[in-house]
């Protein structure tokens, strides 16, 4: 259990010689959760990796991502904050990643709750370039280690979230479920 940390989530997968064989799932606080849907990291991965091909073809490298849940408006609303290497010149190719970023999250609850507008459109917001660097230099000036920090794919961190949204350049909203 020494690569485990306190709030990581594990399921038991069976037993060893008496000893439990764990599986891990995630880390607590690093899921999306509005309404009655749960998104893990892994999830918000998975959806982000299933639109990179549409960039690639147009000559963009998504360079950082991550995600957090706004429940500061009504519905609540899913927000994935990209840095990309440069602004793509296709119009419209932001827009319909956004949409298929939309459309790919798996969770039952999530579907249902998109569905029912109790749910706000996801919101895409691309930084400006060096904004992940920004994050990472203010962490290790307080005191963690460059080789150890890993950009979370989900955060609730409110330094973070505010230093994402003081160096979006443009916002995009979901056009899916509608």
């Amino acid at each position: 259990l020494y690569r485990y940390r306190l709030g990581d989530v594990v399921q038991v997968s069976g037993f060893h010689n008496g000893s439990p064989k764990l599986r891990f799932v995630g880390r607590r606080k690093l899921t999306l959760t509005v309404n009655i849907d749960k998104n893990t990291e892994m999830d918000v991965q998975l959806v982000v990796a299933k639109v990179c091909g549409l960039l690639v073809e147009s000559g963009v490298e998504l360079i950082d991502f991550t995600s957090t849940a706004n429940l500061s408006t009504t519905p609540g609303s899913y927000v994935i904050y990209w840095e990309l290497s440069q602004i793509p010149a296709e119009t419209g190719l932001l827009a319909e990643c956004c949409k298929r970023m939309d459309e790919s999250f798996m969770d039952h609850g999530y579907v249902l709750s998109r569905k029912a507008h109790s749910i706000g459109p996801l919101k895409l917001c691309i930084v400006k370039k060096g904004t992940f660097r920004k994050i990472l230099d203010h962490f290790v000036k307080d005191g963690a280690s460059l080789g150890q920090f890993k950009t979370p794919r989900c955060t609730y961190n409110e330094f973070f979230i505010q230093i994402l949204e003081s160096c979006t350049i443009e916002r995009i909203y979901s056009t899916g479920y509608c």
